[in-house]
């Protein structure tokens, strides 16, 4: 078996190990289907609580190191070269793909925040109409998708607040939790409901403005990380226009791979401390 034949079978087997058994999602939703409507809110509470979440990726992570175990061992068998290349290959696409999902992940929270916003402007103008608040919760419903299930909620008779708190545990859903409270009040003291939403999609929007200030200010910091991630890649051409070969000496020898290493976890290091920073400066 050539290098690339075994290199490329390890990675279709740690995809599979990583990735899980089709038909897993369809189980939890018979068995959720099929359960008292009180259990399924419990299960989904605890599921958003983290339970569900951290035991699932305590199952990838196991079948990701018991992946990278056995790659090690057969890539090594192959040689320090083999062994360098695709670990070094293997951590670069990691890499970006982890920063092409949190990219997506901001993208949709950026989008769901103004849906919300757009949604409390069109529920407080229904208000003000004298719309009752559950055909106003069903046109603030056609602006957000997520308070879908809040409108039904209401109608039926359910707990809308209780509602409202469990979507807001979504990124970007963070407003529905002060729509949850202010709905609360107005129920229990009798306050007048539009303007406590009319006020509130004012506060939603000036926050939104201040954390696009922000996301502004600190997109030189995270252009210039990525800039100096991809340098060492202009760093090797360098060398190769200079008659050198550097990515032999990275690969087949071993302080070239101690380097390589090293590199790979300061670029990582970099990378992440930059989105921690920008992270705690937004609100």
């Amino acid at each position: 078996m050539s290098a690339a034949a075994a290199a490329g079978a390890l990675v279709l087997v740690a995809l599979l190990m990583i990735l899980p058994p089709r038909g897993r999602g369809l189980h939890r939703l018979a068995a959720a289907s099929s359960s008292p409507p009180g259990l399924v809110d419990r299960r989904r509470k605890l599921s958003l609580g983290g339970t569900d979440l951290t035991r699932t990726t305590g199952r990838r992570l196991g079948r990701l190191t018991l992946a990278a175990a056995i790659s090690a061992v057969f890539l090594g068998s192959l040689g320090l070269h083999v062994l360098v290349s695709v670990a070094a290959v293997g951590v670069i696409v990691t890499v970006v793909f982890w920063q092409r999902a949190k990219h997506r992940r901001r993208s949709a929270a950026a989008v769901l925040r103004a849906q919300v916003i757009e949604a409390c402007d069109v529920l407080s103008a229904d208000l003000t109409a004298g719309r009752p608040p559950a055909e106003a919760l069903d046109g603030a419903a056609t602006i957000c998708a997520d308070l879908q299930i809040a409108s039904a909620a209401c109608r039926l008779g359910g707990d809308v607040p209780a509602a409202l708190e469990l979507l807001a545990e979504n990124p970007g859903a963070e407003g529905l939790r002060a729509l949850a409270a202010a709905w609360r009040v107005a129920d229990e003291s009798g306050a007048p409901f539009a303007a406590i939403t009319d006020r509130l999609a004012e506060s939603l929007r000036a926050d939104e403005a201040i954390r696009r200030q922000t996301a502004a200010s600190l997109a030189g910091a995270r252009a210039t990380a990525r800039l100096l991630a991809v340098l060492p890649f202009f760093g090797a051409a360098l060398g190769y226009a200079l008659g050198a070969d550097p990515i032999t000496f990275l690969t087949a020898t071993h302080p070239g791979a101690a380097v390589l290493a090293a590199g790979l976890a300061l670029s990582i290091t970099g990378l992440t401390w930059t989105d921690h920073l920008a992270k705690e400066q937004t609100p």
